[in-house]
């Protein structure tokens, strides 16, 4: 296991689809987040004007270092919106090779794109020519549980591509979030190719990532599910005070949350959106179930201020809420033989 000393680790928010937006971000920054993504657009969304994008492509004027990320499966419809990406704010465009929603891999996009190594490629190189002097990153999912191979191969192809850093997920596409992490897999990626590898998958906690590092090797850990509602993870996970929120910063850090969200999107739809973050940071805190029950009659500010109220008068604003327990991070190593490893 990493020292706190040794780690030296970069903790990346990973880019998910209804969630990591402006007020979003913003809650994980004030706890430490540097490395952001945008929740993904789809290339075609964006070249024909979906009412949605402004939302996901909006940046803070504040914020530090902040990528894009980049969904389809048409090499044309790639490099046209590649090109628009290029004209915007973003440090970094990512293409996504690693979505396991149906509705995604049903089109051939996503980890669906990842299996057809050479659609992929020609994708890669599409969006590699539109992007300029924009770094091109990809995230992807292992190809196969057990044998390294297809997924260490494809990680080389996309390297000789053009691509200059990767995400790793250490699931397969069928697996979608549940099961063991395949951190050997994801060591030999970072093994086989000279561009910079992050791993992905299961981190809930600080115990989570260094395990996850000390498995595979990675001074770059992607977070994903384990920010919502929880951006006091960013905290934990660099070893800093205040992890465990008081009841009184759960409270505010849900008004500044919902605030944004209704700044940025109006009042009904941000308070639409806004319902399942406001579960986020209630549940699995000890809160009332009766004060979860109601979250989805919240409509207005007015409604969402007097739930908000009734959350605030539950406990003593000193009252430590920390996260219920959740399933350790599973190595898939640990269920069968000893995890693969690489010069570190």
């Amino acid at each position: 296991m990493l020292s706190n000393a040794q780690a030296g680790l970069e903790w990346l928010l990973a880019p998910l689809a209804g969630y990591t937006d402006v007020p979003f971000r913003r809650s994980c920054r004030r706890c430490g987040c540097r490395f952001a993504f945008t929740p993904l657009i789809d290339a075609c969304a964006l070249i024909y004007g979906n009412r949605h994008n402004a939302g996901i492509l909006a940046r803070d004027a504040l914020e530090p270092w902040l990528g894009v990320q980049l969904l389809g499966s048409d090499p044309t419809q790639l490099h046209e919106a590649a090109a628009r990406l290029r004209a915007m704010p973003f440090d970094q465009i990512d293409l996504n090779l690693g979505c396991p929603v149906r509705k995604v891999t049903q089109k051939g996009a996503g980890a669906a794109l990842a299996l057809d190594v050479e659609r992929a490629l020609r994708c890669v190189d599409a969006v590699r020519r539109a992007c300029g002097e924009r770094p091109l990153s990809v995230k992807m999912r292992i190809l196969a549980e057990g044998d390294p191979e297809a997924t260490v191969v494809l990680a080389q192809r996309l390297a000789a591509a053009g691509v200059e850093a990767l995400t790793v997920h250490g699931r397969v596409m069928q697996r979608v979030y549940a099961g063991p992490v395949w951190a050997g897999i994801i060591a030999a990626v970072r093994a086989a190719v000279p561009i910079p590898v992050a791993a992905n998958g299961g981190i809930f906690s600080r115990a989570d990532g260094l395990r996850l590092a000390a498995a595979t090797g990675c001074r770059r850990l992607m977070v994903a599910r384990g920010a919502i509602g929880n951006p006091w993870l960013f905290r934990d996970l660099a070893g800093m005070p205040g992890a465990v929120p008081s009841h009184g910063e759960v409270c505010e850090e849900l008004r500044e949350h919902l605030a944004g969200m209704v700044s940025l999107y109006g009042e009904g739809p941000g308070l639409r959106e806004g319902r399942k973050i406001i579960l986020g940071y209630l549940c699995g805190r000890g809160y009332p179930r009766a004060l979860r029950s109601s979250v989805n009659l919240v409509t207005t500010w007015d409604e969402f201020m007097a739930l908000w109220r009734q959350v605030v008068s539950a406990l003593p604003a000193e009252t430590p809420v920390p996260m219920g327990p959740r399933p350790g991070l599973v190595l898939a190593e640990d269920l069968s033989s000893p995890a693969v490893s690489g010069p570190g």
